[in-house]
Order: C-alpha cells, then structure tokens, then sequence
C-alpha cells in the first residue's frame, strides 16, 4: 500500500509540473499559445528578474502578433518562407532526435561534481628531472632512494629553462593520470619512481601538497557540471555516430575523395562519375553531385573532404532514424516545427513591412550630426557620418516596430492569462 501512495505522489507531482507546459498563457483571435510554446521561443537567462522576463514576455507576444498578420496576409504559401522552411525542416527534425534521444540520456551526478571540485582544489607544488635514456633514468632513480638530494641530480635533466627543477603549482584535473597514480603515492618532500612520459622518463619531487581554499564549491559547481556534461556529450555523440556509420555501412572511395581536390581544368567526364561515398549498399553519391559544395566548404576551412562529407552524411542517418520511429510526429518535435515556421513568416513579414521600408534622408543624418557635433568630435567626418548615419535608421527602424506592434495590438486585441504568465516569469532557470 505505501508503494501505491508513493507512485501517486510522483505522478501526481510529474502531472502537476508537466501541466504549467500545456497552460495558454496567451490568445490572440482563435490562435492559443502554451508555455511551451513560449518557451520553444524565448529563453530565459539564469538570474533575470521579473522586469526583464516581463520585456521578453511582451517582445514574444509583438512576434506572435506579426505571425497572425502573416498568416492572415497569406505568408504561409509565400515562396520564400516555404523554401526557407522545407530547408530548416530536415535540420530540426535531425536536431530533435539527437537532442531528446541521445543527448537526454548524459547525466551528471553530484558525486561526479563534487570528485571533479576536490581535483581541482588538489594543488602539487612540484620539481622535476627529465632524461631521454631509461638507464640514466633508473641510475638517478638509486642515487635518490641512497638519500642523495634531488638539487644535487638536477644536472643530469635535460629541462635547463626552470630553477632548480621547479615547474609550478598544479591541480591534480590538470596532471596527466598516469603522472598522478605515482604522485598519490608520495608525501611533501618525496619523489616518485621513474615515470615514463612520451618519448621522456620523468622524475618528480613534491615541494608541497596543499588543498585550495578558492574557489569555493559553489562558484564553480554549475561550470563544473556543464564541463563534465560537454565531455560525456562528446563521447557519448561520437559512439552515437560509430554505430549509425556502421550500421549503414557507410563506405569511403579514396579515388573520389582525391578528385574533389582536382583542379577543375584537369577533371574529366569520367572523374564526375566517380563514386565518393555509398550507404546501406544502394545509395550512392558520385564527385559530380558534390564537388560544388565540398571546394566550396573546403576552401574557407581546408578541411579534408571526407570531414566535411561526413557532417552531412551523419546529419541524413540522423534524420533517417528520427523518421524510422515517427519522431517527426511527435508532440515536441511538431511544436519546435511550428516554432520555426513561426519565425520565418515573423522574419519575412517584418522585414516586409518594417525593414524595407525604411528611408534614411541626408538632410536627416546632417541634423542629427549637427545636434551630436560635440559627440563626433575626435572622429573622422566621413565615420562620425556613418555613425550618425546608423543611428537614425535605427530610430526610424524603432518608429515603425512600434507603429506595427500598436497596430496589431489594437486589431487583434492579445489576451494573457495573468495566472499563468504570474507562474511563468518565477519559474527557477
């Protein structure tokens, strides 16, 4: 029975907190936008108070305004936007999985914080003499276990640049770990056995071993946890992408790939039928179908070719098993879907209606220079000009958002749920 009470008080608690998502907070005509909905669009920043949150809440509902007019000015079928959305479409579909399916499973414990914290407060103060032949190494190894000081054998290291072989203060994070299994094992004042470190053999004395006293726990936990989520991330994307490259079985054609780097005068008919690269053994891309794009890429990064296929070869198996479990028809990856179409007819629109609109005037710029001269001062004319230049188009470019935002306000009348919009500016971030 007390298991059945506790199960209820979790699912009652999950009900509760999931609920807030799918409360309208905002109404405009037949038109209803949820919480989540808001919050597919606007983040909030850690910290922010109510005043800001409040300004982010009005700039969302001026935006779901402009996508009413556009939806009502027939901005849905516009080329432009539903060329723009079908190129954004296979991105968030793609982005969606990866997001919720592979990332969504990268924890990060409070122990794994907290062990992480003590690494860095663990500082060695250390000196060290390194040689290039494991036989001096050992020699230097003996004459230190007879009690010879360790200053007394710094002539024999080859590291001439530090005095006396000191090398710094370290946090044990920042020390290599096969370094740091010896030095665990060596009080103040100690030194390690030889240690093997690349192509060197290394010995260290530790000067002191101390715990730091900043920074505290608490100033550094959240970077803590986000780097330690960023390196499981990696590993866990880079597993990820092993396995869907083998399951696919993604094959590479050196002789394509080295022709996409041909110079053009030199490429024949038969170069461009090449093959470059095939998946699931049917689906095959030729050079002629990707040389564009790949030169294009390859330029600006000199990227090797086969990185820069691969980012899009993995983005298409991505999006090919999003698709295989339906997660395009899931309720998330449809709103973020509806987001972006969103955008696009709010960013077409107002650059219709706002952007080109606007008319800067020569007699206007000079005004508002002469009025600023002592501003501009210390500026070269033609910049102080430019400046002056910029900051009346952003005036008038202000004037019209507000004539169009007033507009739509007045036409459409928007209607907030308070209570809702109350629980929405406190939610912790």
């Amino acid at each position: 029975m007390l298991y059945h009470r506790i199960l209820f008080v979790v699912l009652f608690l999950f009900l509760v907190g999931c609920s807030n998502e799918n409360k309208t907070v905002l109404t405009i005509g037949n038109s209803q936008y949820t919480v989540a909905d808001f919050k597919e669009q606007i983040k909030f920043a850690p910290g922010e108070d109510s005043v800001r949150r409040m300004a982010k809440f009005e700039d969302y509902v001026n935006q779901m305004l402009v996508v009413e007019e556009a939806k009502a000015a027939g901005y849905e079928e516009d080329p432009v936007v539903k060329t723009a959305f079908e190129t954004n479409r296979r991105e968030v579909i793609w982005r969606s999985y990866y997001t919720d399916v592979i990332l969504g499973k990268v924890k990060v414990s409070d122990k794994e914080v907290r062990d992480l914290y003590n690494k860095i407060i663990d500082q060695y103060h250390l000196a060290q003499i390194v040689v290039a032949e494991e036989s001096l190494a050992n020699h230097v190894s003996a004459e230190l276990k007879k009690g010879r000081p360790f200053e007394e054998l710094l002539a024999f290291s080859l590291d001439t640049l530090t005095e006396n072989g000191d090398i710094g203060t370290f946090s044990a994070v920042s020390i290599p770990p096969e370094i740091m299994v010896s030095l665990k094992k060596v009080m103040e004042g100690g030194v390690t056995p030889v240690i093997e470190f690349g192509e060197y053999y290394m010995i260290f004395k530790v000067i002191e071993h101390t715990v730091a006293e900043t920074p505290t726990f608490e100033e550094v936990r959240e970077n803590i946890k986000d780097n330690i989520w960023q390196e499981k991330a990696r590993e866990e994307g880079e597993k990820y992408f092993n396995r869907i490259m083998e399951q696919a079985k993604v094959e590479y054609n050196q002789e394509g790939l080295d022709i996409l780097l041909k110079p053009e005068s030199l490429l024949t008919e038969e170069d461009l039928n090449t093959w470059v690269v095939k998946k699931y053994d049917t689906s095959i891309v030729y050079v002629r179908s990707v040389i564009d794009a790949v030169r294009y890429l390859h330029g600006g990064s000199r990227a090797d070719p086969k990185y820069l296929i691969d980012q899009e070869l993995i983005s298409d198996l991505i999006y090919d098993e999003a698709i295989k479990t339906y997660y395009d028809r899931r309720k998330s990856t449809k709103r973020k879907l509806r987001s972006t179409h969103a955008s696009l007819m709010y960013q077409k629109y107002y650059s219709d209606k706002v952007l080109e609109k606007v008319v800067v005037d020569s007699a206007e710029v000079k005004e508002y220079y002469t009025a600023h001269r002592d501003e501009f001062k210390d500026r070269e004319y033609s910049r102080a000009f430019s400046v002056a230049r910029a900051r009346v188009r952003e005036a008038i470019i202000d004037s019209l958002r507000s004539d169009l935002f007033g507009e739509l306000r007045d036409k459409y009348k928007p209607v907030v749920d308070e209570t809702v919009l109350a629980q929405l500016l406190k939610e912790e971030k």
